[in-house]
This record gives C-alpha cells, sequence and structure tokens, in this order.
C-alpha cells in the first residue's frame, strides 16, 4: 500500500489532517506525520530529521506521496530525501496539492491499493476540482450547482424522502458530504428542482432541505454506482440520526430548560431563558466586531490566494485545538461544533467563490467578506429556525479568518478582569468557548437562538443565560449592576426593594440547593435497610479525576487506556503508560482504580497501529484477542499496570471481550511472563485481574470463567448490541439496542448468579450503571457495584438511598433464563 506522509509547520494541524483522514478510511491508510519542531515556545516549524523518520516509516514497495504545506516544509523534505538510502528515496513523491483536500483524496486511493501515480492523480484532482469551479460557475454566490451535461444513460439517481426532524442540516449534511467525498463521480442532490453539489456541506444546506422533503441524488462518472449505494445506506440510517425522538440540547420542538417569553415585568427586560440560575453583578459589553477591509492594492491572484491559504491554515489549527479543548473539558458531542467548522471551511464551493472573486482583482480580504456575507445572508433566509441560527457559525469562521488575513489572529478575545455578567448582541462558537466560568457570572444577549451553539455551549459549561432580550445594550450602561433570571428569562435593572429579596431568597435556595446535592453525592449509597453499594466513574484520562471525586465518585470503575493511544502518531511506552497509571491511581488518594486494557478494533482503530482490514470488525480481531496476538504490544501495558499496582495497591486489571476461559488464562499466563521480567513476585505484589462480561459467550461460560477471575464487569454496551444482533451505531436498529429487552436482562441475570456462585463482585460500567430507573432492577439481580459519567452519580447515590435492599430482593423473582 501506498504510504502517505504530511509534513507541517504545525503538528496539531498535522494530527488534525491524520485524524479527518483516519475517519476517512475507517483507519485502513498508511500514514504518519512529521509536524512541528522540538521547541515549547516556537514549536512551529519543520525538521528534516522527521520527515526521513515518517517517510521510513511508512515505507514499502508501493512508495510514499508527501504532502506538505508551506515554506520550508518543502525544503525539509528535499533534504530528508537526501538523507535517506537511494532505494528508499527513489519511491518517494513530492505532491504539491493542497495538504488537507489533496491528503483526503489521496488516502482514500491509496487505501484502495491503486497504484502511487494513480494516488498522486487523486490527490491533485483536489485541487483540480477547485480550479474547474473556477470561471465555470457565473454566479459565484449560487445556491447550486447545474448538473453535469451527460447522456441519461451515464446519470444513476435514486430519491429518499427526508424524516429527520430538522431535515438535511449541519450533522448529516457533514455525514453525506464526508462519505461522497471520498467517491470518484459527481455527484448533486436535487430538492424541487434545485441542485447542489453533494460534497459542499454550504451547498447542501443552501437547499433548505426540510423533514418530509423528497430529495434525489444524482452520480455519473467512474464510481457513480457506489455513490448511489453508499447514499441508499445513509439514508436507510437517517443520516446518521434517529427519527424516533429527539433528545438532543438542539430540539427545537421542546426544551425543558427554556422557559417561553414573558410579558413586560416592571423594572425588568424579558427574554428567553437558556439556562437556569440567578446571578448579580456588573455588566461587561462585548462585540464581535469583523475588522474592515484594509485599505490595499491588489497584489496578484497568486499572492492573494496565498494570503487566504495562509489565513485558512492557521484558523483550521484554532478549530483543532477547540475541538480538542472542548471535547476534553464538555464532551465529545460539543467539539462536534468546531468539526463542524472546519468542514465549513473547507467547503469547496465556499473557497471557488473566493478564488473567483481574487480572480477578478479582489484582494483577498475583500473577496473573503464579500462571500462569506452572502452565504450568511442565504442563511438568514432559509425556512428552517435552526437553520437560520447557523448564520453565526458562517459569521464565526468568517471572522476568524478575516482577524487572520488583517493580521490581527489574537483580537477579538473575551477579557475579564473582575466576575462580571457578560451583555452582547450574539456570541459566536469560539466566543462562547473560551470563557472562563469563574469569570463570566451570567450571559445576556440581545439576539441569539435556544438552538445556537453558543446558547448550547453555555448549557454545557453551567452559565446562567438568557437571550433574545430587547434593547438590554442600549439601555444598560457597562459597569451596571444587574441580576439575570435564567430560570424565568429575566434581565433585571430596577427591581423593588421586595423583588431584590425575593431573587436574592431564589437565589440563595438556588445556590443551597446546589451545595446540597454536591454534599450528598459526597455521602456512600447506603439503601434504608443498610446496604451500601459503591457508585464509581468510569473516565478516560487524569484530567476527569478532579470532577469525578468532586461529584462523589468512590473510584474508577472504568479507565479507558484507549485515550493514550488514539490520535497519536506513535504507540505509548511502557514507561509513558506506568507514568499515567501511577498518576491517576495517586490522584485517587487510595480509592479504587480499575484499568481496562486496551480496547480498539471495531469501531475504534488507531492511527499509531494499522489493523487488517476486517468484513466485519465488531466480531473479528478486537479487545482482548488483538492484544494476544501482538505479544509485544500486550506487554508493554501489562508490564506498565504491574509496575504502577506495586506502588499503588489501589489499582486492579479489567480485561475487555473475553469470551473463553482459556482466553483469560492466557492472559494470566501472559502477566506471570511479565512478573519474571519485572521480577514483580505475586505473592509480594498481588493485583486482582477481572474481566468484562460483553459478549453472549462470556455469558454461557460465566460459571468457568467466575473460577478464573477475581471480579466481573459487565459493559451492558456492547453486551446489548451482540446479544440483540444489532449495531449500537445504526439509528435504524435503535428499537433493538436497548438494554431493558428480556433477552439482555436475563444475560445480566445469569451473569450475576455466576459471580454469586463463586463469591466474586459484580459490577456494570455500561450505559446502563447511570440509569438511576434500572438501579433498583440491577440491585435486585445482584449487582455489586456501578460506574458511570461523573455527572450522573449524585443521581445515582440518591436513588440508592431510597430503596430498601432486602425488601427487594425477597419481592423479587428471578425470571428462567
Amino acid at each position: 500500500m501506498v504510504g502517505i506522509v504530511i509534513v507541517s509547520h504545525s503538528r496539531r494541524l498535522a494530527e488534525g489532517i491524520v485524524e479527518l483522514v483516519t475517519q476517512m478510511t475507517q483507519g485502513k491508510c498508511n500514514i504518519a506525520i512529521a509536524g512541528g519542531i522540538d521547541d515549547e515556545q516556537y514549536p512551529i516549524g519543520t525538521d528534516s530529521i522527521r520527515v526521513m523518520s515518517a517517510i521510513e516509516e511508512v515505507h514499502d514497495e508501493s512508495g510514499v506521496l508527501v504532502l506538505m504545506d508551506l515554506g520550508s516544509a518543502l525544503l525539509s523534505t528535499e533534504v530528508a530525501i537526501e538523507l535517506l538510502p537511494p532505494e528508499v528515496a527513489g519511491t518517494v513523491q513530492l505532491c504539491s496539492a493542497p495538504i488537507v483536500e489533496g491528503a483526503m483524496a489521496a488516502a482514500v486511493a491509496a487505501a484502495a491499493n491503486l497504484p502511487i501515480d494513480i494516488v498522486k492523480a487523486e490527490a491533485m484532482g483536489a485541487l483540480a476540482g477547485k480550479q474547474s469551479h473556477l470561471g465555470e460557475e457565473p454566479d459565484p454566490v449560487s445556491v447550486a450547482t447545474p448538473v453535469p451535461a451527460v447522456d441519461d444513460a451515464e446519470v444513476l439517481s435514486t430519491t429518499w424522502v427526508v424524516q429527520n426532524p430538522h431535515g438535511i442540516h449541519a450533522r448529516p449534511g457533514a455525514l453525506i458530504v464526508t462519505t461522497m467525498a471520498a467517491i470518484d463521480a459527481t455527484i448533486e442532490l436535487e430538492r424541487q428542482s434545485e441542485r447542489a453539489n453533494a460534497k459542499s456541506l454550504n451547498a447542501i444546506a443552501k437547499l433548505n432541505v426540510q423533514c418530509g422533503d423528497e430529495i434525489c441524488l444524482y452520480a455519473s462518472g467512474v464510481e457513480a454506482d457506489l455513490a448511489v449505494a453508499e447514499f441508499i445506506r445513509l439514508a436507510n440510517s437517517h443520516f446518521g440520526e434517529s427519527i424516533e425522538h429527539d433528545a438532543s440540547p438542539m430540539n427545537e420542538t421542546s426544551s425543558p430548560s427554556i422557559a417561553p417569553p414573558q410579558d413586560k415585568v416592571e423594572g425588568a427586560l424579558s427574554g428567553l431563558a437558556v439556562c437556569a440560575g440567578i446571578v448579580t453583578g456588573p455588566v461587561v459589553h462585548f462585540d464581535a466586531v469583523m475588522p474592515a477591509v484594509p485599505e490595499r492594492s491588489f497584489e496578484s491572484t497568486k499572492v492573494e490566494n496565498a494570503r487566504l491559504d495562509n489565513a485558512i491554515q492557521k484558523v483550521t489549527e484554532q478549530l483543532v485545538q477547540q475541538a480538542s479543548d472542548t471535547e476534553l473539558t464538555l464532551g465529545k458531542e460539543h467539539a462536534e461544533i468546531f468539526k463542524a467548522h472546519m468542514l465549513m471551511l473547507d467547503d469547496p464551493e465556499l473557497l471557488a467563490d473566493v478564488r473567483l472573486r481574487i480572480g477578478q482583482h479582489m484582494i483577498a480580504e475583500q473577496a473573503w467578506l464579500d462571500t462569506t456575507t452572502a452565504m450568511a445572508e442565504q442563511y438568514r433566509s432559509l425556512e428552517s429556525a435552526y437553520m437560520r441560527e447557523r448564520e453565526a457559525d458562517v459569521k464565526d469562521i468568517a471572522r476568524q479568518v478575516m482577524l487572520q488575513l488583517c493580521g490581527n489572529g489574537q483580537g477579538g478575545r473575551i477579557e475579564l478582569t473582575q466576575p462580571s455578567v457578560l451583555l452582547a448582541k450574539d456570541l459566536l462558537p469560539s466566543d462562547t468557548a473560551q470563557l472562563d466560568p469563574e469569570k463570566v457570572l451570567a450571559i445576556c444577549l440581545s439576539g441569539g437562538g435556544k438552538t445556537s451553539h453558543s446558547s448550547i455551549l453555555a448549557r454545557a459549561m453551567g452559565i446562567p443565560a438568557i437571550i433574545r432580550v430587547e434593547n438590554c445594550l442600549e439601555l444598560v450602561e457597562p459597569g451596571q449592576v444587574v441580576t439575570v433570571d435564567g430560570f424565568s428569562g429575566l434581565l433585571w435593572l430596577t427591581p423593588t426593594e421586595d423583588k431584590q429579596q425575593e431573587l436574592d431568597d431564589r437565589r440563595q435556595t438556588w445556590l443551597d440547593q446546589a451545595n446540597h446535592q454536591l454534599l450528598a453525592a459526597q455521602e456512600p449509597a447506603i439503601t434504608t435497610d443498610g446496604h451500601r453499594f459503591n457508585i464509581m466513574a468510569n473516565i478516560g484520562g487524569l484530567e476527569d479525576v478532579s470532577a469525578a471525586l468532586d461529584a462523589g465518585a468512590e473510584g474508577v470503575g472504568l479507565l479507558r487506556t484507549e485515550f493514550m493511544f488514539q490520535s497519536h502518531a506513535e504507540l505509548p511506552s511502557e514507561d509513558e503508560q506506568y507514568t499515567v497509571y501511577r498518576d491517576i491511581a495517586a490522584a485517587l488518594g487510595g480509592l479504587p482504580l480499575t484499568i481496562r486494557s486496551l480496547d480498539v478494533g471495531g469501531d475504534k482503530p488507531l492511527l499509531s497501529y494499522p489493523m487488517i482490514e476486517e468484513d466485519n470488525p465488531f466480531l473479528g480481531l478486537r479487545g482482548v484477542r488483538l492484544c494476544l496476538a501482538d505479544d509485544k504490544l500486550f506487554k508493554d501495558q501489562l508490564k506498565a499496570v504491574l509496575r504502577a499496582a506495586a506502588e499503588y495497591t489501589n489499582i486492579q486489571l479489567m480485561i475487555p471481550m473475553i469470551a473463553l476461559p482459556s482466553e483469560l488464562r492466557a492472559v494470566k499466563a501472559l502477566i506471570s511472563i511479565c512478573r519474571e521480567e519485572l521480577d514483580l513476585p505475586e505473592e509480594e505484589y498481588p493485583l486482582a485481574v477481572g474481566i468484562m462480561i460483553e459478549v453472549p459467550a462470556a455469558v454461557f461460560n460465566a460459571d468457568e470463567l467466575a473460577l478464573e477471575a477475581d471480579f466481573f464487569s459487565i459493559g451492558t454496551n456492547d453486551l446489548t448490541q451482540y446479544v440483540m444482533a444489532a449495531d449500537r451505531g445504526n439509528p435504524a436498529v435503535a428499537e433493538l439496542v436497548d438494554y431493558k429487552q428480556p433477552a439482555v436482562i436475563n444475560a445480566i441475570t445469569m451473569t450475576c448468579n455466576a459471580g454469586k456462585k463463586a463469591n466474586i463482585p459484580v459490577g456494570m460500567c455500561g450505559e446502563m450503571a447511570g440509569d438511576n430507573e434500572m438501579t433498583e432492577l440491577l440491585l435486585r439481580l445482584g449487582v455489586t457495584k456501578l460506574s458511570a459519567s461523573a455527572s450522573m452519580i449524585p443521581a445515582l447515590k440518591a436513588k440508592v438511598r431510597r430503596i430498601n435492599y432486602h425488601e427487594s430482593r425477597e419481592n423479587f423473582q428471578v425470571q428462567p433464563a
């Protein structure tokens, strides 16, 4: 397979490209990066030795294609090739294609095992696709692209009636784009005789496809049949969304946290409540100003395009970092906001329109501003309220690129010197993501929308917020002390003395309730008749420990070790893993830490560990099967765990995807070998070794497995999908992926019975563990420990405290399995 190397001044940018490539090819591409330099203060640059090492990492007889960003990247690569042995250097080709689009196209071709000349041609085709728009599109802000002039016999098509509640908005649109972008065909979507490029997120959005609309996909070219087949697959899954119920925070039909508009109230301005809370503080005004277009002369098409490319590259780096930071602090769902912004920024029609204006001798700043202003206006005119609110996303990427073009990349940041109430016309997602909840007491906007990404982020950050407060910017002076009522959607300016006392009392009640819940979360979960159950946290790294302990976690029931392996070009060493496990164990202060060994494969590919292509990876080499197939990979992790456990006795090890007793015995044998090599005898340094129960074979073998394992932990997410033979990622079979199904309950019952018989504890760390509607049933069945996300722990503990365990067990009859 042709190897691909990404040479970039920024390691983060290179890693972001590899992440996109991995998602596009499902981990099937052999790719390496040479990004940045080893200088903590000035990490931007390129290094010939890194380039050489990256080429050697992915090299085989098929050759290596190298894509570079700007300036010294090319020079560093040329030097690296001179350092390589001639037999290797002769197989390397350099490619001038745009680094992001070129990498995506090249990766798809390489993953298909095409020769290097075709892989390079595909990469160059990514640039040609943009160039084809220049001069051929008569209207630079056209909503749709005309269908290619081909014979009807050469065009394949299929139709679909959209059932998604919000129609084809950003998320399903992004899924269509990322799927179709990998297919060698001209592909268009049609709604009501209007057509759009199916490889353009904004073009699809401008079609304004609503729930109930019929859309038609047209495809022509080499892989037209694949385009149609893939579209049918996506449509049958409703483009990655469930249509039964929309529980997302973007549901525009109902939202219990958002109060309706209030009538005029004396002493207050009325708006919409977005996030609950009552706070009082001084006002700070903020305005996300769009930089003015500079007064300068047009230089040349080449220079202006280079300015644009450089600005977009810098903003892309910022978005990659914002997505990473947001995922760590607020979760993956909220990080998707910035990944969607990356797609918008990389939209082929958007960039083609800008380049067309530049081709007409317009400076880059004016071309970018005119194009994005027109695009924002098109969003604003759409029928759907949800889609209209995407105008803010267009403005966000527009402003960020303008700041870079105008040489003010760090401008527009919100910096507060004291805790304040932030007043603005609107906040863009990038503004909201960088807010400090310790300094921003509340948010009050004269505009905004309840499904805007800024509102979603504010709710996720727990900042009291109200929107659509009429005239607040005109009537409220900077520094003026106001009270924001996030329950009622009111901004109080001149409350009476009685009203202010009422607001103060309500605020205190709100704070007391929050404090009481937090204090109660630190208390043990003991039933009314005195039985204690451990409630623990699922975490993904050291940064999650503090939040887990604050939420009342009595330890960690699941440490997902994949976080050290994913999104990195190299596997973590034994020493690196040991340090992480040791630090987490220390941070827990003696509370239990259950480390799950590497669980990848299926839907969890690794950048640093290419895996063989499998027809059904969920039933293939994943979890313990993969680890046992690679002693070096597994031993590094086992040794790291043993070393950490020798220092911290609160550590135990859990093995995923066990189906057979022989697999567990093989793991224990390998642990014994590691002990000998480390000189850590079991009698002096014991380590409990348990297993995940997540495949039906483990349930049926539970009696025998219980004789080998020190504990069980039921992983209900995988167990449910395997018991029901239904992919948990496929909305078309969502009704089957339900842990309340009798078959799943019976599997849990059999597991608990086996654990009780062998006198080993049975925990649960899947989604079901966090569902307090199921807590009493699980305790009845014999589950002794629950491990869930930190945010769910207070409610779980409160639920346990209301249960009479003895009475529940007596009144419960286990159904025969």
